[in-house]
């Protein structure tokens, strides 16, 4: 047997189409099916036409199908924001995935706030801001490259699992809203403080969030409580509001009678 759960409607840029998401009992999976289009005449699929409207059991069936799958979607996110992070946030403390080689160069104190990072309003002891100089980072590594005894330029790894806390992110390149080139893990650096205090700057892609993910168990207790919502659309590309939500509709009907 078939059970309706949801339509929705994809409104094109021309045209309009429309689906339905219902349960089967024969293989106990949810299958979304066109329902039409203001494109073309009819096209309602013959398993729609077979649906019938869901009860309770059918609906609770449907609704831990759709917690299986928001746990699977926001475990990967979890997951690719610690490990991948596209982004970084001032004050986020970040952590080296892979050993991180630098030239070393004289360190030139910030002349505006004198290797303070911040800036103090002489007038108001409570109002202190980021100095905008050296982005507070208190100095700048831009003065010659330092040299060994051999003449050779100093270089210095530092080592995986390196923590810093972000002081700016700086996303290099040419941004067009249309164009193919965004700001992402690939072309951001970050500017941080190292646990010793020194200030470097490594490339975003060489970075992971210092944190491990959320446990299973707590990611599984959302999406629980997301799957309440019973927005099946979601599962099969529905990017909008459902024109119809019959799982939902059959729950309030429950919840009201008793």
């Amino acid at each position: 047997m078939k059970y309706k759960l949801c339509e929705w409607e994809d409104n094109g840029y021309h045209d309009s189409y429309f689906y339905g998401v219902y349960y089967d009992t024969d293989d106990g999976l949810m299958h979304s099916c066109g329902l039409g289009a203001t494109a073309y005449g009819g096209g309602v699929s013959p398993a729609w036409q077979e649906c019938q409207y869901p009860s309770l059991e059918i609906v609770e069936c449907a609704r831990l199908l759709l917690a299986d799958h928001i746990f699977t979607v926001i475990r990967a996110a979890e997951h690719s924001d610690v490990m991948d992070p596209e982004d970084a946030k001032v004050g986020e403390v970040l952590q080296l995935l892979v050993p991180h080689t630098r030239q070393l160069k004289k360190v030139i104190p910030c002349h505006r706030c004198m290797g303070k990072c911040y800036w103090q309003n002489p007038r108001d002891p409570k109002d202190r801001r980021k100095c905008f100089a050296c982005d507070g980072t208190g100095a700048f590594a831009k003065g010659d490259a330092i040299r060994d005894a051999n003449g050779k330029i100093a270089r210095e790894t530092i080592p995986a699992g390196t923590r810093l806390t972000t002081l700016k992110v700086v996303a290099y390149g040419s941004f067009y809203r249309k164009g193919y080139n965004k700001p992402g893990r690939e072309n951001r650096t970050v500017t941080g403080r190292t646990d010793a205090g020194d200030v470097i700057s490594i490339p975003l892609k060489k970075l992971r969030l210092a944190r491990d993910p959320m446990p299973d168990s707590e990611l599984r207790a959302r999406a629980v409580t997301l799957s309440h919502d019973h927005q099946y659309g979601a599962m099969f590309g529905c990017r909008a509001w459902l024109s119809d939500n019959y799982a939902a509709a059959a729950v309030a009907k429950a919840k009201a009678a008793a």
